[in-house]
């Protein structure tokens, strides 16, 4: 339950940022207030829907190549709704601003993911301890901030001294239901860790200090419906400004200005006669212009190699950051001595102890997810597997320690 909270949290929050960005813009070109206005803040909660369906995916997703195909059906859904809810700014130059902010946020949206899910390979490295200066990076779609409340707040003052009361009302709108959101998500997040801190104590009492927490945030929650109450009473009493009207134009008389032109002077160009004096230019050695030509040819090639193994490399990293609820996936991967024994097979047949041991490995492959320690031995191995009571297993057990610690 409060990991969904947690994760609802962090759809609200990306969610609000990103639906006052196109008003706002509109109110800094807008000379006054109409339809349009009124209504465009709701239109762009829309991006809700490619950031819910983004995360869903990049957490399921094992590979690039699929969250990619499902990002670009997301894009496109968005777009071909975003056309259809346009409603009153169809056939308008808002429109296309309209679209263009809302595909820009989208795509924007699907890269963040993509970046958020390449950290966690960094992560597990550095649990693994090869990376201990490793610090968790602050997720930008996932984590509500308090400091996030200053741009709610200056774009309500902007739209203040604009005289825009749409693009006022959704600023205090956003404000208004960011709050309780973010302090929310740090109550659950500041609880579990001081719990996962303080696992190792006798008796800790979880239950009695999520409930006196769960009282002092509802309290909270009523004290700032308290102080909220008079700016949503007071919305039809607001005072507007426009600062862009506070600058008249100044008109000037040319008419008063000496019309008399001053004759100018013939002056010789020096670089033209710098030219005439050098002469004409010799031209380039052949030789210069197929090294050049060689050059440009080479750095083309080594950039394209860079991109291609970048590329690859990305792809790599997508699918090792895979997670499962939490749980860091790694693939089952074959040790030293298993490469050096199969390696060679490739190019002979196997031998009887080499089949049994090749046998072995796949079948605790198809049932185990972690690789197995270096320390477990093979009842170990297969208890964790969950196979141990099969008769199948029991035999293929024996055979597999005969191969393995017999002798030839």
């Amino acid at each position: 339950m409060r990991n969904r909270i947690k994760k609802t949290a962090g759809w609200l929050h990306s969610t609000l940022i990103m639906a006052i960005i196109t008003p706002l813009l509109y109110a800094l070109g807008a000379e006054r207030q109409d339809a349009i206005g009124q209504t465009l803040y709701l239109k762009c909660l829309l991006i809700a829907f490619p950031i819910i369906i983004t995360d869903l995916a990049i957490e399921r997703c094992r590979g690039l190549f699929s969250y990619l195909i499902i990002s670009i059906l997301t894009f496109a859904a968005t777009g071909m709704i975003g056309w259809r809810i346009a409603g009153s700014i169809r056939d308008n130059v808002m429109l296309w601003g309209y679209m263009l902010l809302l595909l820009g946020e989208t795509a924007f949206v699907i890269i963040c993911r993509i970046i958020s899910r390449l950290q966690k390979k960094e992560e597990k490295e550095a649990a693994r301890g090869e990376d201990p200066s490793w610090r968790p990076a602050y997720d930008a779609l996932r984590e509500p901030a308090f400091p996030v409340l200053a741009f709610f707040l200056a774009a309500y003052v902007v739209a203040l001294n604009l005289d825009n009361p749409a693009v006022c009302n959704a600023a205090l709108f956003s404000a208004a239901l960011y709050t309780p959101v973010t302090f929310l998500y740090h109550y659950i997040c500041e609880t579990e860790n001081y719990l996962a801190l303080n696992k190792r104590t006798c008796n800790l009492p979880s239950k009695r200090i999520y409930g006196i927490g769960n009282g002092m945030l509802a309290l909270f929650l009523l004290l700032f419906l308290l102080i909220l109450l008079p700016a949503l009473f007071t919305i039809s009493g607001r005072h507007y400004r426009d600062l862009r009207k506070w600058t008249a134009p100044i008109d000037i008389d040319f008419t008063e200005l000496p019309t008399e032109r001053m004759e100018e002077s013939p002056e010789e160009d020096p670089m033209a006669l710098l030219m005439a004096e050098s002469g004409e230019p010799k031209p380039t050695p052949k030789w210069l212009i197929a090294l050049s030509y060689i050059m440009e040819a080479l750095v083309f090639l080594f950039t394209i190699i860079l991109l291609l193994k970048s590329i690859i490399s990305t792809f790599h990293a997508f699918r090792t950051a895979a997670d499962e609820n939490g749980d860091i996936v790694e693939e089952l991967e074959d040790t030293e001595e298993a490469r050096r024994i199969t390696l060679p097979a490739r190019r002979r047949k196997l031998s009887e102890r080499e089949r049994i041991r090749k046998e072995y490995r796949k079948t605790i492959r198809r049932h185990r997810k972690d690789r197995p320690a270096a320390y477990e031995s093979p009842d170990e191995i297969e208890t964790n597997a969950g196979i141990a009571d099969r008769e199948d297993i029991k035999e293929l057990h024996r055979n597999y320690e005969l191969a393995r610690y017999g002798r030839e």
